[in-house]
């Protein structure tokens, strides 16, 4: 009976069959998955912050020191380069009308922002978007100004990346989406590829187990 037990399990005819009964498996699973994504294309929005460069390396004011950055005249205290980068990672272009009510996005750069400095958009020919901010005030020696930019309803295509560049005036803090009117978009905060190399990373620790065999995948990187 222990004979006829092995046998039957050490059986090149019945390990054919298994993996013939799980190829068909994972094809069906795929087709259907394919499937589904192209019914229900998914839109997304992500979102991160480059670079937060201060303009000047020494720290504070030291004294009898000239080293200062003004902005129409005004002194800066705390003058910092913010590049924030936002583009449609999904698989559909966002259109105007998805802002909902037309109102827009709205990021803040917890410091007051004195004016945008660039824009860049990619890749060529695609439409640049309109930013809004609150200004900047300047009255005698006293100035002021909100920690917000708005992006105004506009058209993203698939794909499309954009670069703002800010000037703020404020030690160094996240930047935060804190106004997302979009419809049917799903926001990320966070580099591309960081989903892919986290997922590569949970399924090189990952073992699958088939009768008698295990199947180990492993990674090649350090």
């Amino acid at each position: 009976m222990n004979t006829l037990a092995g046998d039957w399990w050490e059986s090149g005819s019945w390990w054919q069959l298994v993996v013939t009964i799980t190829a068909s498996i994972a094809v069906g699973i795929l087709g259907a998955w394919a499937a589904l994504r192209s019914s229900n294309p998914k839109r997304q929005l992500t979102w991160r912050v480059r670079s937060n460069t201060p303009l000047m390396s020494v720290p504070g004011n030291p004294q009898g020191s000239e080293l200062a950055v003004t902005f129409f005249g005004a002194p800066l205290a705390s003058p910092r380069i913010v590049e924030l980068v936002i583009a449609n990672s999904g698989r559909r272009d966002i259109t105007a009308a998805m802002f909902h009510d037309a109102q827009p996005l709205r990021f803040d750069f917890g410091a007051p922002v004195c004016t945008i400095l660039d824009v860049t958009t990619s890749p060529a020919g695609s439409i640049r978007p309109t930013f809004d901010t609150a200004g900047w005030h300047i009255v005698g020696d006293d100035t002021s100004g909100e920690c917000w930019v708005d992006v105004l309803p506009t058209l993203l295509s698939k794909g499309q990346e954009v670069v703002l560049s800010v000037l703020v005036d404020g030690d160094e803090k996240p930047v935060d989406l804190v106004r997302f009117p979009l419809v049917d978009v799903a926001p990320v905060s966070e580099a591309p590829g960081e989903r892919s190399r986290a997922l590569a990373e949970a399924l090189s620790r990952t073992s699958i187990y088939l009768g008698p065999i295990r199947i180990r995948v492993r990674s090649d990187r350090p």
